[in-house]
């Protein structure tokens, strides 16, 4: 038997040990993406992009280690297995017939380092005894995984059987001893029996020693055990209470290997850290740094190269479909103009023909004729014909596209006025500003103004008594201004209530975005004044 004071220098032997050959071999990190193993000739690794599993293989140099991935872990990791206390019923034959295993896995909560300072845990298990029952065992056992290492140790165990009301009726264990009072025989056993031990405490009010397993050996594993007999009358009637002291650190030792699995994008750092057999860090291990980066369709720079092909294909199919429309407005546009020739040649051609030749025989037979009656009538004709012809010679030229330009229509404004006010013997005088550049008009524009000044000079000539007319054109800032100006009574209150066809005047420059205005002159008269935007 070995003192508590013993197993510790035993165990401060076994840390220097493990860090003895830390020193000499440090741990290392293999790191695999997907079943390729990466090159560590960079001091930061960088993972593939959109890499689905990263594997690290760790061959720590320690007897076990923890690991940590910065970025990802917020608190150390270490793989972990258990080490269990076993209670096997056997029958009058030696055969087992019921195993009961109570694990113990990582850290007990009173664990301090070494077992001297470690404080421990009582626990209380019950077991229902099988009918069968002859006797049983109480095995405390690191085996398992191979590699499984750490420090067990149990104290003052006591084994009792409850009656059916939960009241102790025999103590099978206590102290170490039996019911008969002999002392209980722990047996070592294992692959290494020799890392199970019994430590005397140095506690003298302890009354039962400390057993103990030290298990260094990733290859190998201890017992201790001891064999009990079961009383008459307890089998398949009543149930055994365990209750004992425990304190553990255990760990998996040897090579190991961490998965992650679709790391998100950023920055990250492996760290292995080598742990003793009581699992406090050595101070040596190794980390790897890695970079993820971000796969390319969730970057910003993709986005916005997206960003700006979407723009660049929505500006062509932009300028596509408006020179499309601009190209099918000019061919209507030219299929219109080519309407209108077409059709103020046939009036010039046609009509225009036909009507001048109306006249001229309705003025022959009213020449040769010497019926009154007949001579007045044919003389109408004649006259009548004269003025479709003036009008159809004015239609002609709305129609031609030939004269859509300001020039042609102030042209056509100045014979229209000097022509209406010689049939009434009115002095006329049209004064024309700065309009010498051929400036292209619309048709709609041309038709709307020319209509106008026919219609204001017709009633100056019909309603006002003047013997005088004055029109002035002028082009200031792209506004045609129209002024009509007479000597005449200007507007009286029938005139008022009649309009004199002022409202249509107003309703035709208000269609091509213009205006209609009238003043009264203080000498008499009246001015009109007429302008829009050309367009």
């Amino acid at each position: 038997m070995i003192t508590t004071r013993q197993a510790l220098l035993f165990a401060v032997f076994s840390c220097s040990l493990h860090r003895a050959v830390a020193a000499a071999e440090t741990t290392s990190v293999e790191v695999f993406v997907g079943r390729e193993k990466t090159s560590r000739s960079e001091a930061v690794l960088t993972v593939p992009a959109g890499t689905e599993t990263l594997r690290f293989m760790v061959k720590p140099k320690s007897l076990f280690a923890r690991y940590k991935f910065e970025g990802l872990d917020e608190d150390w990791s270490k793989q972990l297995d258990t080490i269990f206390l076993r209670v096997v019923f056997f029958n009058r034959s030696g055969d087992p017939t019921q195993m009961n295993s109570f694990p113990a896995s990582g850290r007990s909560a009173g664990w301090r380092k070494t077992i001297e300072d470690s404080e421990f845990t009582t626990r209380v298990e019950g077991i229902t005894v099988p009918p069968e029952a002859d006797s049983f065992s109480v095995t405390m056992t690191t085996a398992g995984p191979a590699s499984l290492v750490g420090i067990y140790a149990i104290r003052d165990m006591r084994i009792s059987s409850m009656g059916n009301a939960g009241v102790t009726t025999k103590v099978l264990l206590s102290d170490s001893k039996l019911q008969d009072g002999t002392k209980a025989v722990w047996k070592r056993s294992g692959t290494h029996a020799s890392m199970a031990s019994e430590l005397k405490p140095d506690d003298q009010k302890a009354s039962s020693p400390i057993l103990l397993i030290v298990d260094d050996d990733i290859n190998a594993h201890a017992d201790w055990t001891t064999r009990i007999q079961i009383p008459p009358g307890i089998a398949g009637r009543e149930s055994l209470e365990i209750r004992w002291q425990e304190t553990y650190s255990t760990g998996l030792g040897g090579n190991f290997t961490v998965i992650y699995e679709r790391l998100p994008a950023g920055k990250y750092r492996f760290v292995v850290e080598d742990l003793s057999l009581t699992g406090e860090p050595l101070q040596s291990g190794a980390a790897i740094s890695l970079v993820v980066p971000r796969v390319f369709w969730k970057s910003s720079w993709f986005w916005g190269t997206i960003a700006l092909l979407i723009a660049l294909i929505s500006i062509l199919v932009g300028r596509y479909l408006i020179r499309r429309k601009i190209r099918l407005h000019l061919e209507q546009e030219r299929m219109i103009f080519e309407e209108r020739r077409r059709i103020a040649l046939d009036l010039h051609d046609d009509i225009g023909t036909r009507v001048s030749h109306i006249s001229l025989v309705a003025s022959h037979a009213g020449n040769t004729i010497c019926h009154e009656e007949s001579s007045k009538a044919f003389s109408q004709i004649s006259s009548m014909s004269r003025d479709l012809i003036g009008a159809l010679s004015e239609s002609v030229w709305m129609l031609n596209p030939n004269n859509d330009d300001l020039e042609s229509l102030v042209d056509f404004l100045y014979r229209l006025v000097n022509e209406l006010c010689r049939l009434k013997n009115i002095r006329c005088r049209v004064d024309a500003v700065f309009i010498t550049e051929k400036q292209p008009i619309s048709h709609e524009f041309r038709h709307n103004v020319s209509l106008a000044v026919k219609e204001g000079v017709n009633n100056v000539l019909k309603h006002s008594q003047a013997t005088e007319l004055d029109m002035k054109i002028e082009l200031e800032k792209n506004i045609l201004t129209i002024t009509v100006t007479d000597n005449g009574i200007g507007i009286s209150e029938s005139s008022r209530r009649t309009g004199l066809g002022l409202n249509s005047l107003k309703r035709r420059m208000k269609s091509i975005g213009g205006d209609c205005g009238f003043e009264h002159l203080a000498e008499g008269g009246l001015r009109i004044i007429l302008s829009a935007p050309v367009t």
